[in-house]
């Protein structure tokens, strides 16, 4: 049996797991939290921190590992980009094209010298001079740590004293002390992901985001994106390009995106999968297995599997969070949105503590509906329709 190495082994990369199994794959997971639920489904797990590029990369000499696959977060792209490389494995970018394309200072800086329509951002590794620079922008404008995912650090100014707060917080959380500062433009939010085969489009769909609890994290999705049969064109036309100059491997390639009078600005660019399952929706939506897709991408084998009629027409996805920190005593959903439920995934029970109520959700809950324009008009009101009670 071939030894696969999936980062990571939280509920996200589960699926992954076990369609990597199915292939007939010995699965060996890595991260360095061993409670994880993902990790049981693996053939072995081995505790390390898969943002560690050397430490993994002895992993996979010491365990003989033959492939490796990235999980939903930009630190396990870049490290399966870089032991790639450096094992002389197929199936995955470059280093250095995985770096332009995950951190924000180099992937803006892409954006602009090849014409892609993107907020013009400027990058500094020097603190104040990252203030004083925000201080003497036209207002308001978007601080961001260059190397972090989930929204963490990001954070918008409307004035001299607001920039300062926002440049000191991204260089503080941010682990390579960059940040960037671009303006802020208030449109509507969506992601585009497609599959690239060749440096062509295969496969691809879309979704309406919202970020209600905290406005720089993702809480619901809604499938597909509004627009989405015209903009496709463009964002594939986007993707493709930017294929072709870096000369990408196949796989997931999705384009975050803002949208304003009609005018498309990308955000930010990913090439793994995402968290929250996202890909077992996309799956369902396209009739394309995204996971064991992406799984033969990375080891190199030819992913062109059949498309087949989509089991779902318009279906999302929504993480319950609370409004403040606490303890959980419980939590109800409202009956007219519990009949639209297909999955629920639960990460706290009564009793589990909130610390950081921006970042956790007590549960992931993924929803069908008959009628697109229903679904949307629901997704603005989701945590209307659930009661969450706190001590």
């Amino acid at each position: 049996m071939k030894k696969l190495l999936i980062l990571n082994g939280s509920f996200c990369e589960q699926p992954l797991i076990e369609t990597a199994k199915s292939l007939g794959f010995y699965v060996v997971t890595t991260g360095n939290m061993p409670e994880l639920c993902g990790h049981k489904f693996a053939d072995k797990y081995v505790n390390a921190d898969y943002s560690d590029k050397d430490a993994i990369l002895q992993i996979v000499k010491s365990e003989k590992i033959d492939h490796i696959v990235s999980c939903a977060n930009d630190f396990g792209a870049l490290t399966a980009a870089y032991v790639a490389e450096k094992m002389g494995w197929e199936g995955h970018d470059t280093f250095a094209n995985a770096k332009t394309l995950h951190h924000k200072e180099l992937f803006k800086k892409f954006c602009y010298e090849n014409e892609i329509p993107s907020p013009h951002s400027t990058s500094f590794n020097n603190e104040q001079q990252a203030i004083e620079f925000a201080k003497n922008q036209d207002f308001p404008i978007i601080v961001k740590p260059n190397d972090l995912t989930g929204g963490k650090g990001i954070s918008r100014a409307d004035n001299p004293s607001q920039a300062e707060t926002a440049v000191e917080n991204a260089f503080a959380i941010s682990r390579d002390k960059v940040v960037v500062i671009e303006p802020f433009i208030e449109g509507t939010q969506h992601t585009f992901v497609g599959f690239l085969i060749n440096k062509k489009v295969y496969c691809c769909t879309g979704c309406n985001c919202y970020s209600v609890v905290n406005p720089y994290l993702i809480q619901s999705e809604t499938f597909p994106a509004d627009d989405f049969d015209h903009d496709k064109i463009i964002l594939t036309e986007i993707e493709e390009r930017i294929a072709q100059k870096l000369n990408l491997a196949d796989g997931i390639f999705a384009l975050q995106y803002l949208k304003k009078n009609g005018q498309i600005y990308v955000i930010e660019t990913m090439r793994r999968p995402f968290g929250n399952q996202f890909l077992t929706l996309c799956s369902l939506t396209t009739g394309f297995n995204w996971e064991k897709a992406q799984i033969l991408a990375q080891t190199g084998q030819n992913p062109t599997l059949q498309i087949s009629t989509p089991k779902m027409k318009y279906c999302g996805h929504h993480g319950i969070m609370a409004r403040r920190n606490g303890t959980l005593v419980s939590y109800s959903i409202d009956n007219d949105f519990e009949k639209h439920l297909f999955n629920k995934i639960v990460m706290k029970n009564p009793g589990d503590e909130i610390t950081n109520y921006l970042n956790e959700r007590i549960a992931y809950l993924y929803y069908q509906y008959d009628n697109i324009d229903e679904m949307n008009r629901d997704a603005k009101v989701f945590n209307d329709k659930i009661k969450i009670e706190l001590v």
